[in-house]
């Protein structure tokens, strides 16, 4: 047999069993378990190469987000031994001297070499997407289990490890709305499964946390409705409509409004589950 196709396909075989966890405090993982990948700067360093995703990061950019733009003189070594440490985490029986096929050094820098499914934020979002999908093709149940397993994924905050990083901050941003729409893609399934009390509890949850956010109001309203508590609806109206006016000086949205509307009439054409679809927008006033 080619030895160096043999190798070839070792290496291969060891990217596909490898898994990161960034929805959450940093995980790695293999065949074989729970991977040290050691201290806090050297699990930064790892979270930054992941967000590349597969790109190499030069390794000046390296230091500078490491160490708050503010590297000391000794921020190249310290990234090589970091470097040299996470290869033996990542790849434990690489012979000794031989070339790193997971965590590559390139002309820029360094890259990791991992299909995307390897990272717990792509499965999240694929994940999203097929119950997206799934619903619009009135799949409610598969629907339901799809974002059911795409929230399991989540173990605390987004990227926590490299939260106080500035180079984090958009992607945790982009998490964070991402859980959002998931979470109000579920109360939608809920209510679609004919199961409006369970979306009242979690549209409650939804509203307390971001208290500001008028997709998930109507979400609550919706579901309020559906649970036959149209009173409390256009209470929790009224309660949204002085929020927006001593928080921002505005009004609730057109959808909110007609929402409103259609309730005072007790318009269930316009009211249950089977005439609405998961809203994708979550700025106040849209």
């Amino acid at each position: 047999m080619d030895v160096s196709l043999s190798v070839r396909s070792s290496q291969a075989a060891s990217r596909r069993q490898l898994e990161f966890g960034l929805l959450g405090p940093l995980v790695a993982r293999s065949g074989n378990g729970v991977l040290d990948v050691g201290p806090p700067k050297r699990r930064v360093l790892l979270i930054r190469l992941l967000l590349e995703r597969g790109h190499a990061v030069p390794l000046e950019s390296l230091c500078d987000d490491l160490w708050f733009n503010r590297p000391p003189r000794s921020a190249i070594s310290s990234i090589h031994s970091h470097i040299s440490r996470l290869r033996d985490a990542l790849e434990p029986d690489r012979a000794r001297g031989g070339a790193a096929s997971v965590l590559v050094r390139e002309s820029m820098g360094y890259a990791l070499r991992i299909p995307p499914e390897a990272q717990d934020t792509f499965r999240f979002e694929r994940k999203l997407g097929r119950a997206r999908r799934l619903l619009g093709e009135g799949r409610v149940t598969a629907a339901r289990v799809e974002i059911d397993t795409a929230l399991a994924l989540w173990r605390g905050a987004a990227l926590a490890d490299a939260v106080d990083h500035p180079f984090a901050a958009q992607e945790i941003a982009r998490l964070e709305e991402a859980c959002l729409l998931a979470r109000e893609l579920r109360v939608t399934i809920l209510m679609h499964e004919g199961n409006p009390e369970e979306a009242v509890l979690s549209a409650e949850e939804l509203t307390s946390r971001t208290p500001l956010r008028e997709v998930s109001w109507e979400l609550l309203l919706r579901a309020l409705y559906m649970s036959g508590r149209p009173v409390e609806a256009l209470q929790r109206y009224a309660t949204l409509r002085r929020l927006l006016s001593e928080e921002l000086g505005m009004a609730p949205g057109p959808r909110l409004q007609r929402l409103q509307a259609a309730i005072l009439r007790q318009d269930d054409d316009q009211l249950t589950a089977t005439h609405f679809s998961a809203p994708s927008r979550c700025m106040p006033g849209s």
